[in-house]
C-alpha cells in the first residue's frame, strides 16, 4: 500500500526539492516543458484571469501561465521547500507580484467557492488520497464554466513500447532519480504511484462523475503522459 498521507507527501517533496527540477529534466528528456506549454495553451488563459495552480511545486506550470497571459496565479502546495523554490524563480523572472503562494491541502482548499476563473495541476493528482474529494473541491472553487487542465503520468498502452518503457521506468528511473536526489525511496514512490494509478478511461469517468465535462483528452508521447481539459458543469446539469 502506497502511503499518500499529506504529511508523508509533504516531507518527501521537501527532501527532494533542491534537485527536483534537474531530475525532472533528465528523466523526461526535457519533454515535460513541452507538455506544460501544451497544457497552458489548451487552458486559454485570458488577461486578468485568476488561476489556481494545484500542487504548484517549484512553479514551472505557473510561470508558464504567467508568461502566456497577464493573469494572476495562486500556487497551492503541501511542501514549503518547493514553494520556496517557486518564489525564488518568480523573483528571478520579475513576476512575483502576480504569483501568490499558499501552503495547503488540495483536498481541503482554503478558498471561497467560485474564486477562480481557471485551474491547473501537473503531475499532482496521483498523489491525492481521495480523487473524488479532489475534483469536488476544484469544482467548488471554480467559477461557472471555469476550466481545469490536468497533466498526469501514465503507462503506455501499446504493448511493444510499454515493454521497453517498463524496463526504463521500473529499473533505471528509480536508480537515476535516487542517485541524483540522494533519496531512493522518493523515486520508488514515483514508480509505484504511476504504475498503480487509474487508466485514462477510468480517470475520465471519475472527472465526469464529479461535476466536469471532459472537453479534450490527449495521450502524449505514446501514453507516458496524458493531458485532460475539463469544464465545470452548470449546477443545474449536476442535479
Amino acid at each position: 500500500m502506497i502511503d499518500k498521507r499529506p504529511g508523508t507527501i509533504a516531507k518527501m517533496f521537501d527532501r527532494i526539492a533542491p534537485t527536483y527540477d534537474r531530475v525532472n529534466a533528465i528523466l523526461s528528456l526535457s519533454m515535460d516543458r513541452f507538455w506544460r506549454y501544451d497544457a497552458i495553451r489548451r487552458l486559454d488563459l485570458q488577461d486578468n484571469d485568476l488561476a489556481l495552480d494545484i500542487a504548484t511545486g517549484t512553479g514551472d506550470l505557473a510561470l508558464c501561465a504567467l508568461k502566456d497571459a497577464r493573469c494572476t496565479v495562486c500556487g497551492l502546495d503541501l511542501s514549503n521547500k518547493m514553494l520556496r523554490i517557486a518564489r525564488s524563480k518568480a523573483g528571478d523572472c520579475l513576476i512575483q507580484d502576480n504569483y501568490i503562494f499558499t501552503s495547503g491541502d488540495a483536498l481541503a482548499m482554503p478558498f471561497r467557492g467560485e474564486s477562480f476563473d481557471k485551474a491547473m495541476v501537473a503531475f499532482g493528482i496521483r498523489n491525492m488520497t481521495d480523487l473524488d474529494r479532489f475534483f469536488v473541491e476544484v469544482h467548488r472553487v471554480l467559477k461557472e464554466e471555469g476550466r481545469l487542465v490536468v497533466l498526469e503520468l501514465g503507462m503506455p498502452q501499446r504493448l511493444f513500447f510499454r515493454q521497453i518503457y517498463l524496463i526504463y521506468f521500473t529499473r533505471l528511473l528509480p536508480l537515476i532519480g535516487g542517485i541524483i536526489s540522494g533519496d531512493m525511496s522518493a523515486y520508488r514512490y514515483l514508480r509505484d504511484s504511476v504504475m498503480s494509478f487509474l487508466s485514462p478511461q477510468v480517470l475520465k469517468r471519475t472527472m465526469q462523475q464529479n461535476g466536469f465535462v471532459v472537453v479534450y483528452s490527449r495521450s502524449l508521447f505514446f501514453g507516458i503522459c496524458h493531458l485532460y481539459l475539463l469544464e465545470k458543469k452548470h449546477n443545474e446539469d449536476i442535479l
